[in-house]
């Protein structure tokens, strides 16, 4: 089929930029681009071209005898910063032919330059920016499902992302570095999205909890069971606190990277790797490295792609979103209508070191959001649960730990009305220790008369 035939059987529609020093040629242009069911809009000059370029979407834009190619890849800049996939129709001079306009976004319009000629370019313009337009439309909705779990706005975390997305581009080992409860986890998991998606398995091994056998087990099976490498081919492997594993382990590991391939316990066959290893640690692997206690070879498959988790006091800024979120989260969990948070509250959350970052902050709002039914958290809800600065006085009495823990118990068991299933769940405890701490508190066993008594809670 012709193109002629395609452009009469199939119309699209779209805004078009018109630029032309001479008026009259313009305002042809402009009548032969309404002509092919196209919305025209003139500009009269370079600059006012540029500008609307930047911010307006055009899906194409005619100029006719521009000074020379730099002059179009700079309106083809303005559209790109404004985020526009706009196309371009170029309509040379005489004296300009031989220069080398074209490109993948830029077509060029030889004599003779009819209306009709002008609407085929138009067709093949519009069509590539509304299919690129799609894509990128596509690509924003899939990386606001990578990276939801990367809150914030701040300089740091939008380096974070960019360093996420750069990750997401080849399928070599990363490790993940950040500060406790900086959230490495959230992001090892943001790089498995970024490149498989959520249909890829994505596994992980706590390194730190279990001891060099059970580690050996995890990753190459028992001879029974198939370990983590083989069940997580095609996806991505976390090795979480990497810099526990024992020596021996991380020279296996070591020697699995480097031939890309591995043998399940109990098999002489080799496997092929085709598993992303991802690893995070909260500790200088190079100093351990040098103090012989991490494996060089194996430091040396994850220095290429290091991404540096930023600790909460260095993005102060995202606090108050941080906040947001886990109050929606608090809600969810209990049932109840989403907790505001006072700008003054805030103001004391921005002015706290967060020693544990966000793991911290998570705690803070998940307790004071049990701790009453306030529909707004105030500063002073927030106060007891901030470790104290240097610089406070030391002599002002504080909450001890175990009365921190009863009032939070009691608070909460008041709170859902003597339920004590609701109360273990919104605490994240285990019934029997719920229980245990009421009967410590001297509350009478389940059941029994007074057992749900809000009178008991101070």
């Amino acid at each position: 089929m012709s193109d002629a035939a395609s452009s009469a059987t199939i119309r699209l529609t779209g805004r078009v930029a018109v630029w032309s020093r001479d008026e009259r040629a313009r305002n042809r242009l402009a009548l032969a681009v309404q002509q092919n069911g196209y919305e025209a809009v003139e500009f009269a000059s370079i600059d006012l071209l540029r500008a609307g370029l930047t911010t307006g979407p055009f899906s194409a834009c005619v100029l006719d005898e521009p000074e020379s190619p730099d002059a179009v890849r700079q309106m083809e800049q303005a559209a790109r910063q404004g985020g526009h996939p706009t196309q371009f129709v170029v309509l040379p001079s005489l004296n300009a032919r031989s220069l080398a306009f074209g490109g993948p976004i830029c077509d060029v319009l030889e004599p003779p330059q009819t209306a009709e000629r002008l609407g085929r370019s138009l067709f093949a313009a519009v069509g590539r920016s509304r299919l690129l337009a799609e894509n990128l439309q596509l690509k924003r909705r899939l990386e606001s499902r990578m990276f939801e779990d990367l809150v914030g706005h701040s300089e740091p975390m939008e380096t974070l992302r960019r360093k996420v997305g750069e990750a997401s581009e080849h399928e070599r080992p990363v490790l993940v570095v950040g500060e406790a409860g900086s959230g490495t986890s959230i992001v090892s998991r943001a790089v498995h999205l970024a490149r498989c998606g959520g249909r890829r398995p994505f596994l992980k091994v706590c390194c730190e909890v279990l001891s060099a056998a059970v580690v050996h087990a995890e990753l190459f099976g028992d001879g029974r069971t198939h370990g983590r490498l083989a069940s997580a081919q095609g996806g991505t492997l976390l090795l979480e606190d990497i810099e526990a594993l024992a020596l021996p382990v991380q020279e296996q590991l070591a020697r699995v990277l480097e031939d890309k391939q591995f043998k399940p316990t109990g098999s002489d066959l080799p496997v092929p790797l085709q598993v992303r290893i991802i690893a995070s640690t909260h500790a200088d692997l190079a100093a351990l490295t040098t103090a012989g206690k991490f494996h060089p070879g194996l430091l040396r498959h994850f220095r290429m792609d290091v991404i540096p988790v930023p600790p909460l006091r260095d993005r102060l800024e995202d606090v108050s979103t941080l906040a947001e979120q886990f109050l929606t989260e608090c809600a969810v969990r209990e049932g109840q209508p989403v907790r505001k948070i006072s700008p003054e509250a805030l103001d004391r959350l921005r002015r706290y070191h967060w020693p544990e970052n966000c793991r911290e902050l998570q705690n803070v709002i998940s307790r004071c959001c049990s701790l009453t039914t306030s529909q707004v958290l105030t500063a002073e809800m927030v106060e007891p649960w901030l470790e104290r600065a240097a610089t406070d006085d030391p002599s002002e009495p504080g909450l001890t730990l175990r009365e921190m823990e009863r009032k939070l118990i009691e608070a909460t068991f008041n709170r859902f009305n003597g339920n004590r299933e609701l109360t273990a769940k919104a605490l994240r405890i285990g019934l029997r220790t719920l229980s245990g701490k009421l009967r410590e508190y001297g509350y009478p066993p389940r059941g029994g008369p007074g057992s749900n008594r809000e009178s008991r809670a101070a």
